[in-house]
């Protein structure tokens, strides 16, 4: 049975883009794998995949015991598929913070403080002086040009534009010109249901004891997000979360319109604003390096 490959649930553009790239590097290594996925794909993702002509990887709805499987962009079981706790995990390969799995057995562990999963992938391909071929190449670029916000995010590193500058000459394509027009395709709301926008890109934490979701999409057109900010309030109120967060990311302006459930003052305390709906913390784009922890210590 071949090793499964996969990103977290709710995929994104890495999530998607790392499972494919580290099957075609695991695959030239001569191990038997598969790249699969644990959601539907978006649009960004879909436009990637479109471009380089590539299949998006198989959808599965959980693992049982006896699989055995790599982790891509994610190392929590609530992020992860559904019956994980059985399975063997033989490697994880992230850039996010320890998120609490247990193993059985020793495994590979490669982490690095960098802004995309991919940007480790290209420097694991170096090591292991195995080429990149082009529709690889662009996939990379476009996971790596996705997480950084084109290099905007405050988890950008000098490694993501080294490896841009790289992949972008393998892809044949200018790196930036690309991923803007990524954006555009991927950021249009208008087919989604509130639901589906505020759960297009969610994650969970336990803060303090609190169970808190986190939500975020980055689009090019905030007045259609902001004008159904009501509805938008009447389903996060509605969840049984302690505290929901809803950013929505302007990628251009660099910043995020928050809309929540929970308190004020936790919202002004954690990003120095007004604690209002729909108000505007300015710089605040990256979940990982910001939303997360800012809303943690604010709710010490």
């Amino acid at each position: 049975m071949s090793i499964l490959i996969f990103g977290h649930k709710n995929p994104d553009t890495d999530s998607i883009c790392s499972s494919l790239a580290c099957e075609y590097l695991k695959k030239q290594m001569g191990m038997d794998v598969k790249a699969c996925r644990l959601g539907e794909v978006r649009k960004e993702a879909e436009y990637a995949l479109n471009y380089f002509g590539v299949e998006a990887p198989e959808f599965i709805d959980g693992v049982k015991e006896g699989d055995e499987v790599i982790l891509v962009d994610h190392n929590e079981y609530g992020q992860s598929a559904d019956g994980l706790e059985d399975a063997t995990i033989l490697e994880m390969i992230d850039h996010h913070k320890l998120g609490g799995i247990k193993t059985d057995a020793p495994l590979n562990v490669r982490m690095q403080t960098v802004g995309c999963t991919n940007t480790i992938l290209y420097q694991m391909f170096k090591e292991n002086k195995i080429e990149i071929p082009k529709n690889i190449a662009g996939l990379m670029l476009s996971a790596i040009m996705s997480d950084t916000l084109i290099y905007k995010s405050p988890t950008t590193t000098e490694a993501d534009k080294e490896a841009v500058s790289a992949l972008e000459k393998i892809a044949g394509v200018n790196a930036e010109e690309y991923a803007l027009e990524m954006f555009k395709y991927g950021t249009s709301l208008d087919e989604y249901s509130i639901e589906e926008i505020v759960n297009m890109d969610f994650k969970e934490f336990d803060m303090e004891g609190n169970k808190v979701g986190i939500g975020q999409v980055f689009t090019l057109d905030i007045d259609s997000v902001l004008d159904k900010k009501d509805d938008f309030l009447d389903y996060i109120n509605s969840t049984a979360y302690d505290m929901l967060v809803l950013a929505v990311t302007d990628i251009i302006k660099e910043g995020s319109y928050l809309i929540y459930k929970g308190e004020d003052d936790v919202i002004s305390d954690a990003f120095d604003v007004n604690g209002e709906q729909g108000v505007f913390a300015d710089g605040v784009v990256s979940r990982k390096k910001q939303l997360v922890p800012n809303l943690t210590s604010a709710l010490k």
